[in-house]
């Protein structure tokens, strides 16, 4: 960039647009920037070597062209687990669309703090006013030239984003969060709770009702934009219709009054519309659209409305079978979605030409395909694991199915997937298509990960892989389950790890609070193995009172849900150098030890363990 500087003519104004990719997954940690091993840790160390990184930019740029402006923002978040996600593009909570906007430009203004929300599409007509280009009409946005100046008072502000499932309105402190096609909405402050996890729609019901309305109308106005073009003669679509095209649920009451309409083309945007959201209130108005309207367009689309939400139209057997591909395939979609296989044939051509459908329409065809229990599909969607976004519904679809040839194929995709949300899907997939020992080993490297799988011990159980990787064997495991609360205790061998790659042990419980208050666990190392007694449960408990060595101890809240909580083994549970660990456990009352193992650590950004690996390749972890 240096160089550049230094060749553009000094005489002639330099507009620069410099677009850093990081930080985004594959997070990586840079060296000078170390904050730890977790993928939230290395998402920090992305952050601050794109931070020093930024430094040296507009320290070169400000050297070259002092008077300047400097414009910094990004294009999205990261979630680590927030509201149950990861990583971007699948909510509209804060962790995932607040992004940082700082302008510098001192020869204007100077350095303050704006707390009005702003989106990043004000960015455009911001800087088109400030050159004093006219604005064109079609743009969105506003000039915030007067929040930067100070020229204005802060207010509530606005943005809006949105997502193909939710859309979020943000007005001063509260976020407004909605289900696109369901119009199920919650309200949040995120000042006097910043982790918008409790609802005020209730107690806030005022300002709730007024977002809303601003929300949907802001909704709609996307839709104009969307829909221009797409009528002849000028004519504007009417609000309903700009609403069902932004996929507001809540629109389709006024959608169906649109079958009634004298123009055709909007009885036929209305009866697709209603086709597309799918709601059953519109049903007696397609059904009497169906019976009367002239138009064949507008009967095929009530047709197919009225067969996807299971109440049948013999039209559709005709579309099945007509000369228009859309509507054939559509047909069969429908008749899909009502248990009706006849037009699964045209489905799975469908599926194999990826490039005729979106991904709305991809996932309508794998429920279809699960419904159907499709097992014509299975090679197609075989070929298609190597799509990010569909995999974990790829990898469902396939389960559903049931289909066992699948399973290879699918812990293949297991063994090298990268995305933690998909590994779930993907081991939840293979054990119920009754896979065993081949996903241990890729499940065993996801355990030792520095964010271990969630769940994964519960697969480890489901799939009766536990002793491969590291779990007790079953008498044990039985004794831990019952035992636990009085002290007992547990011998584990540790799985084969990576080499030079294995840095640590990790000891993973998974634990049922069965109570009403906290808990814990604690697990000790058992020092002396000669030790003999006729009691274990004593002599357990002894251990505890006696031993030199801290214990690890879990915190266990208060949920009945099944937990799994995880832990660095130390060095001074005499572990190093050997293949087994011995263990004593005490969970106080209420708390139900389920599984407990130890796994060697394991590296994220590594190449996967070789595919041929085996249980019978690592003796020392074959069950007894």
């Amino acid at each position: 960039m240096t160089q550049y500087l230094g060749s553009a003519p000094s005489d002639k104004r330099l507009f620069l647009w410099v677009h850093l990719f990081g930080p985004h997954e594959p997070y990586e940690a840079h060296d000078g920037f170390d904050f730890g091993s977790r993928d939230i840790d290395r998402y920090d160390s992305e952050i601050a070597y794109a931070d020093a990184a930024i430094g040296q930019i507009t320290e070169a740029f400000l050297k070259s062209r002092p008077d300047s402006l400097i414009i910094l923002s990004a294009d999205h978040g990261e979630e680590f687990g927030d509201h149950g996600g990861r990583y971007h593009g699948t909510t509209v909570y804060e962790e995932q669309v607040r992004v940082p906007l700082i302008v510098h430009a001192p020869q204007l203004f100077g350095a303050r703090v704006v707390n009005e929300p702003v989106q990043t599409i004000d960015l455009l007509p911001t800087v088109l006013s400030a050159l004093d280009v006219p604005r064109p009409p079609r743009l969105r946005g506003r000039n915030i030239g007067p929040l930067l100046s100070g020229k204005s008072e802060s207010g509530s502000g606005l943005a809006l984003a949105e997502t193909e499932e939710q859309v979020m309105l943000a007005e001063g402190n509260y976020r407004l969060i909605c289900a696109r096609l369901i119009g199920a909405c919650q309200l949040f402050d995120v000042v006097a709770e910043p982790l918008q996890q409790h609802d005020l729609s209730a107690t806030q019901h005022e300002r709730f009702e007024r977002m809303r309305l601003r929300q949907r109308e802001l909704s709609a106005s996307h839709g104009q934009y969307e829909a221009q073009g797409l009528r002849s003669e000028g004519k504007g679509w009417p609000n309903p219709i700009l609403r069902g095209v932004a996929g507001d649920g809540d629109a389709v009451d006024e959608i169906a009054s649109l079958l009634d309409d004298a123009d055709t083309a909007i009885r036929r945007k209305a009866a697709e519309l209603l086709f597309e959201l799918n709601r059953p209130s519109a049903a007696p108005a397609l059904r009497l659209a169906l019976t009367r309207d002239e138009d064949a367009t507008v009967r095929a689309w009530c047709a197919l409305s009225l067969t996807r939400l299971g109440q049948g139209a013999p039209l559709v057997y005709d579309l099945l079978g007509g000369h228009d591909l859309n509507l054939s395939r559509l047909a069969a979609l429908a008749l899909a979605d009502s248990g009706d296989p006849r037009g699964l044939d045209r489905l799975v051509v469908w599926w194999k030409d990826g490039s005729a459908r979106n991904y709305q329409r991809s996932r309508w065809l794998l429920g279809a395909f699960a419904r159907l229990r499709a097992k014509a599909v299975v090679q197609g969607l075989v070929a298609s694991l190597d799509d990010v976004r569909l995999r974990p519904q790829i990898a469902s679809t396939l389960a559903d199915i049931g289909d066992e040839t699948a399973r290879g194929p699918l812990v293949h995709a297991f063994a090298e997937e990268r995305y933690q949300n998909a590994r779930v899907a993907l081991a939840k997939a293979l054990v119920r298509l009754h896979a065993r020992e081949e996903m241990a080993r890729p499940l065993l490297r996801f355990l030792g990960v520095p964010d271990p799988i969630p769940g994964g011990l519960g697969f480890a159980v489901q799939a009766k892989v536990l002793q491969y990787v590291g779990g007790p064997k079953p008498g044990d495991l039985r004794t831990l389950a019952r035992n636990a609360n009085i002290g007992t205790r547990v011998q584990l061998v540790i799985p084969r790890g990576y080499g030079s790659q294995s840095t640590g042990l990790r000891l993973l419980v998974r634990v049922t609070n069965q109570g009403s208050e906290p808990g814990q666990v604690r697990v000790l190392p058992v020092t002396d193995l000669s030790i003999q007694s006729s009691n274990t449960q004593s002599l357990t408990l002894r251990n505890f009172n006696s031993n030199a060595h801290a214990p690890l101890v879990f915190s266990v809240p208060a949920t009945s849900d099944a937990l799994e909580l995880h832990q660095v083994v130390p060095a001074s549970f005499h572990w190093i150098e050997s293949r087994s660990i011995a263990l004593d456990v005490l969970a106080t009352s209420g708390i139900k030890v389920e599984v407990l193992a130890v796994v060697p650590l394991a590296p994220e950004l590594s190449p996967p363990p070789p595919q041929h690996w085996s249980p019978d390749s690592s003796p020392d972890n074959a069950p007894e």
